[in-house]
């Protein structure tokens, strides 16, 4: 049920009004550009319309603070079930999904095929679970708990940018509300999540984590498929090569073939820069930048933040399995600006 401001007067927010301009841009870029597969260009503009149709909608569906609140808990209970899946999957070494679906890869993270996504999807709602947990009145040890497991199944996952930004998360929420009420109860619960993060992780185990950081370069790949990232910007700054179009133009200023297939730029802004030219980046860059506010202020909203920083050195917006909670997220705390800025 999409509840209607009074006298059916809608209120279309900032960050839908810039996503819709960049679907728009999309499809005048696919019309006229000379440089575009028009395939590409359409499933891109989709995307981006798609983007802006999920915040509009969450903008007036979650005016009713109660179904907001409904969507955020079912959200986190959804999101430890497959955090759950996904320990178990670890702890049995599993690479069949539920164990009876054989996946194409030699690992699983839950119901993901890729170990960042899923570090991605825990990002944007372990805020809210910390924040069920200590948030309101008193401690709730239900949702603590559920906070350690999220946290464990993202480290044991072995997604290094999501196992720092989860333990930040969790240092970040814990911070702010200590700052509003000044109890040291909240820390002790915050030392308690982390203790019961070491026996889950424990359990499930680590090893793919510490084999990775155990690497002499951590960015060993994608520092030079960033150089050919900024070059193929530099080729085209102000229009970009169409959306969609990375994988085809990468070949052109690949440095390297080691033989693996490079399906992304493996740094979001750096690849909206290329499709779509500097000036398209900087409209994604100012609503990240407009969400850090109202993210930090309302405490459960804080990991919009931490998947724009995860974008840095990955792909969350390239399935809507992932950004599609982001963009979800990002409607309710642009009501809730919206909602502050009417009080004055």
């Amino acid at each position: 049920v999409v509840v209607f401001p009074p006298h059916g007067r809608l209120d279309v927010t900032l960050p839908c009004i810039a996503l819709l301009a960049m679907a728009c841009y999309g499809a005048l870029q696919t019309i006229w550009s000379i440089h575009k597969i028009v395939y590409d260009g359409w499933v891109g503009t989709l995307f981006w319309f798609t983007a802006a149709a999920i915040v509009f909608l969450a903008s007036q569906v979650f005016r009713e603070q109660r179904l907001a609140v409904q969507f955020r808990l079912w959200l986190v209970v959804f999101g430890s079930a497959v955090c759950l899946l996904d320990l178990l999957e670890q702890a049995s070494q599993t690479s069949k999904y539920y164990w009876l679906i054989q996946s194409k890869f030699s690992t699983i993270s839950g119901t993901f095929a890729y170990w960042n996504n899923f570090a991605q999807f825990v990002e944007l709602f372990l805020p809210i679970t910390v924040w069920f947990g200590i948030g309101r009145s008193k401690l709730e040890y239900g949702w603590l708990g559920l906070s350690a497991l999220q946290i464990a199944a993202v480290v044991a996952a072995g997604s290094r940018a999501g196992t720092a930004l989860v333990f930040l998360e969790l240092i970040a929420v814990v911070l702010l509300v200590y700052w509003r009420n000044r109890k040291r109860s909240y820390l002790i619960a915050a030392a308690s999540i982390f203790a019961a993060s070491a026996l889950l992780i424990f359990a499930a185990g680590f090893d793919t984590l510490v084999h990775k950081l155990q690497q002499k370069d951590q960015l060993a790949v994608r520092r030079e498929i960033n150089r050919s990232s900024i070059e193929m910007i530099e080729a085209r700054p102000l229009t970009g090569w169409g959306l969609n179009t990375y994988v085809p133009v990468y070949r052109m200023f690949a440095h390297y073939d080691d033989g693996s297939y490079v399906n992304r730029a493996h740094n979001d802004w750096l690849q909206f820069a290329v499709e779509g030219g500097i000036p398209f980046a900087c409209v994604m860059l100012a609503i990240f930048v407009w969400s850090i506010r109202p993210a930090i202020r309302s405490v459960w909203g804080l990991g919009v933040i931490a998947v724009g920083l995860h974008a840095i050195v990955d792909y969350p917006f390239a399935r809507f399995g992932v950004c599609a909670w982001y963009f979800a997220l990002l409607g309710m705390l642009a009501l809730r600006r919206e909602e502050k800025v009417r009080r004055g």
